[in-house]
């Protein structure tokens, strides 16, 4: 597929340059068209749902570990990243170490302090560029956005694996402003688990996210959101018996969302096939070529971020532009995706650059 043909299957507001996927990604032609019947089969009660909606997210399933280079068994399906995070904070003991960064998103974090808060596990947070620096003999997890949402900054991720394993840690990615953009199928082996939410950059409704636990983590944590989905046999039993988990990383599962994995399959599918096609890599061109003419740091993922003075002025000004983004931390943040242009990013980069401060 063409980058126009791919171009051609979105379809923002006439007028408007979309460079916010950073706060929620576009949805494709397709995911559009599949939540529309699949709202249309609900209301006139013919939908099978065992038929019609439980199984896109097995095949959801199978794209999400295609984009990270995973095995579909490691993979379990998880409406959010707090709640993807349950496994890893019920295996804590009081006196386990954490080590955080000190900005971190509060979706790994909270989940972190209330173990703290509760049962005596230690968060000790580090500025973000020491990570790797800062695991030591006293570290039981590294937990950290392998990407930033506030600046896009990227974590060393091969270096904060090599450190945990010297000192025989674990690591936890939230890879949610990472995939499909930052590759990491290299140092996947030495991440103990990942978590990604759908509705950013892999362009999904919200309520579809991913939960990555390698295979010597499944029988070591609890699956504490233990439900009728994620036992064993599947759709067989939801009264009484035993505890029954589900072989592989499906025993994390959650009950799923239905309507959300019927546009992420779709979704998935296609990213997975632009993946293949080597279609991503012009994101990564677009937003280098965006930081090139702000005079920002190259990002390594699909996220630009500068200073302004003034973000509430600067945002008001681009909007009046026609040029959506955002600006956490007070910082303009741009995040361009498949839809995007080289002529957009030029119109975008020479509205805002009078105002970024160097």
């Amino acid at each position: 597929m063409t980058t126009a043909a791919i171009r051609a299957l979105f379809r923002p507001e006439l007028g408007t340059i979309y460079l916010d996927a950073a706060t929620y990604g576009l949805p494709p032609r397709p995911t559009v068209e599949a939540m529309a019947r699949v709202l249309t089969d609900w209301q006139s009660g013919r939908a099978d749902w065992r038929r019609d909606w439980e199984p896109v997210a097995e095949e959801a399933r199978g794209f999400f570990a295609a984009l990270i280079g995973a095995r579909e068994e490691e993979i379990a399906l998880v409406p959010t990243v707090s709640v993807g995070m349950g496994p890893m904070v019920a295996s804590l003991r009081a006196g386990d170490e954490v080590v955080v960064p000190d900005d971190e998103f509060v979706s790994v974090l909270l989940p972190l302090r209330v173990a703290a808060e509760r049962r005596g596990v230690t968060v000790r947070t580090v500025p973000f560029a020491a990570l790797a620096e800062s695991v030591d003999a006293r570290t039981r997890w590294v937990a950290f956005s392998l990407v930033q949402s506030q600046g896009g900054r990227t974590a060393p991720l091969s270096a904060i694996c090599q450190a945990a394993r010297a000192h025989g840690a674990r690591v936890l990615v939230d890879a949610t402003h990472a995939i499909p953009f930052v590759e990491i199928a290299a140092d996947l082996p030495a991440i103990d688990v990942l978590l990604c939410h759908g509705y950013k950059h892999l362009l999904s409704p919200r309520g579809a996210g991913f939960l990555y636990l390698r295979r010597d983590r499944w029988d070591d944590l609890p699956p504490v959101a233990a439900n009728w989905r994620s036992a064993a046999p599947l759709y067989t039993r939801s009264y009484g018996g035993p505890l029954s988990p589900a072989a592989g990383a499906r025993r994390f599962d959650v009950s799923l969302d239905w309507f959300a994995w019927v546009g992420a399959r779709e979704s998935l599918a296609l990213l997975a096939a632009w993946q293949r096609a080597g279609a991503l890599a012009p994101v990564r061109d677009l937003a280098r070529a965006l930081a090139d003419r702000l005079g920002a740091v190259p990002p390594q993922s699909s996220i630009v971020s500068v200073a302004v003075d003034d973000a509430a002025t600067v945002l008001a000004h681009l909007s009046a532009a026609g040029i959506r983004v955002a600006a956490p931390g007070g910082r303009i943040r741009l995040a361009p995706h498949v839809y995007n242009t080289a002529e957009e990013i030029e119109r975008a980069a020479t509205v805002l650059a009078p105002f970024v401060t160097r």
